[in-house]
């Protein structure tokens, strides 16, 4: 029997060849992901320390030091603040420069790639430019600006409220370019005889936005949105270069105390394993929770698209003309 695709066809015979091209992908995700998932997990049920060879079983030891372990509190603390203060603005900044760009006619390439070009930055290397513009003294940038409209100058990077902030607006930088690009690719793939229906049926401005766009937006909104919080709950580079996660904790993130409690103070190994354990379950949950609602945004997006589609006004209220492939201009007169 033959199997037969785009161009291809596949039998039995194929088999060991298919196989030996799947080999070496096969072996790079066991060796490189499986293997080291699987030592964290048995070594986040001991007492491993790097000082010293030995250890023994603990079991959920570590889970219950880390129920009552306040640095640890304060660190989710501070990674769900960091992410508060940049995925919804990224969201928001990059849908609307997306939906800026893709109206310019001229000059399209250069501003596309002008916004594109954060995303490629080394992000260590942003933060040192950061940190000069945030300095403490009067010749940071952010602190001339003040001076400009008489105000003093403020401690940015060393003081409490105010470190984590400025770590996250680095963060926000790059994300902001981020979302663009995604954001962007899913305009781009958006029919232009969705819209020319939206135009025949009246929908002009925020309503086709409310009603066309937004919706068919929907898979690649859920994809950006699995993808930001997954970069952001990892964040570790901009607090090692611009704070090391001072003052007093203030802006020590989960990634990064990870890396203080097995790598720098203590050097418990055992205890960092299990907390990058409970990170990876959050992630995973993470992306779980993306999976259901893509399903559900794919399946509005294609209503919204169909022929003779339509979508539900919230409180059962009845909704502009949906545009629907294809529209007569008489059609529903």
């Amino acid at each position: 029997m033959t199997i037969r695709g785009r161009g291809a066809a596949w039998g039995h015979g194929d088999t060991p060849r298919a196989a030996a091209l799947l080999l070496p992908a096969f072996v790079g995700l066991i060796a490189f992901i499986g293997v080291p998932t699987f030592l964290t997990i048995f070594v986040a049920g001991t007492d491993k320390s790097l000082t010293g060879p030995s250890f023994h079983w603990t079991g959920t030891a570590n889970t219950r030091t880390a129920i009552h372990d306040g640095a640890f509190h304060q660190s989710v603390t501070n990674t769900l603040l960091y992410c508060l203060y940049t995925i919804i603005p990224a969201l928001v900044i990059g849908l609307a420069l997306a939906l800026a760009a893709a109206r310019v006619t001229r000059g399209r390439g250069l501003l596309r790639l002008a916004l594109f070009l954060p995303v490629t930055a080394n992000l260590v290397a942003i933060a040192v430019v950061f940190s000069y513009i945030f300095d403490s003294d009067g010749h940071g940038l952010a602190n001339t600006v003040l001076g400009w409209f008489g105000a003093a100058p403020v401690n940015w990077l060393g003081g409490t409220a105010t470190a984590l902030p400025v770590v996250a607006s680095v963060g926000l930088w790059r994300l902001v370019s981020l979302v663009f690009v995604l954001y962007l690719a899913g305009l781009t793939a958006v029919p232009e005889s969705v819209y020319e229906a939206a135009e025949v049926d009246g929908l002009r401005g925020w309503a086709r936005f409310r009603w066309v766009t937004w919706p068919l937006l929907g898979p690649t909104t859920v994809f950006v949105l699995v993808v930001v919080t997954t970069l952001t709950l990892q964040t570790f580079d901009t607090v090692s270069v611009l704070t090391g996660g001072g003052p007093l904790g203030s802006s020590t993130t989960l990634v990064y105390y990870i890396y203080q409690v097995g790598f720098t103070n203590s050097f418990r190994i055992g205890y960092a394993s299990m907390l990058v354990v409970l990170l990876l379950v959050v992630v995973i949950g993470v992306g779980a929770l993306g999976s259901v609602l893509g399903r559900r945004a794919r399946v509005r997006a294609a209503r919204t698209s169909a022929v003779g589609g339509s979508i539900a006004l919230p409180g059962g209220a009845p909704e502009p003309a949906a545009p629907a492939l294809p529209v007569s201009a008489g059609a529903g007169r």
